[in-house]
C-alpha cells in the first residue's frame, strides 16, 4: 500500500510510521503540497493521513480539494479523540477519524480495510 502523510511537527509519530511502513513493505510518501496528489490521480491501494494539529484550520478547503482529485481514503490523525472534533471531521467528509496511538497499533486492520473497500467498489 502507498501511504502519503501530511505532517509538518510531529516528527516522533513519522518515525514510528515510517519504521511500521518498512517493516510492511509498504510505501510511505511525506507530502507538504495537497495539489501534489494529482500525480497519483488514477492510481489505486492509496491512503491519505493528514495530521489534525498542523492542518486544522484548512480542512474543509483540503477535503474539497482532495475529492476534486479522486476518491482516496482520507484518515485525519489527532493526539486525542474529542467527540465534539470527530463530528465536525466527519461531517467534512473525511473517512477516518482517530487518534495517532490508535492508528498505529491498528494499520494492519486499517490496510486490510481499505483495501477490501476499494475491491468491493471495483466490483461493482
Amino acid at each position: 500500500m502507498r501511504i502519503i502523510l501530511f505532517s509538518e511537527s510531529d516528527y516522533n509519530f513519522s518515525a514510528k510510521l515510517a519504521k511500521i511502513c518498512n517493516l510492511e513493505s509498504d510505501e510511505l510518501l511525506f507530502f507538504d503540497n495537497f495539489n501534489s496528489l494529482q500525480s497519483f490521480k488514477n492510481q489505486n491501494n492509496i491512503l491519505l493521513i493528514i495530521d489534525f494539529n498542523d492542518y486544522k484550520n484548512k480542512l474543509d478547503l483540503i477535503i474539497n480539494l482532495i475529492k476534486s482529485i479522486s476518491s482516496f481514503p482520507v484518515c485525519v490523525l489527532v493526539d486525542k479523540i474529542q467527540p465534539k472534533i470527530q463530528k465536525e471531521i466527519t461531517k467534512m467528509g473525511f473517512d477516518i477519524i482517530m487518534s495517532k496511538a490508535m492508528f498505529l497499533m491498528n494499520i494492519k486492520t486499517i490496510k486490510s480495510q481499505v483495501n477490501n473497500n476499494f475491491n468491493n467498489i471495483q466490483k461493482q
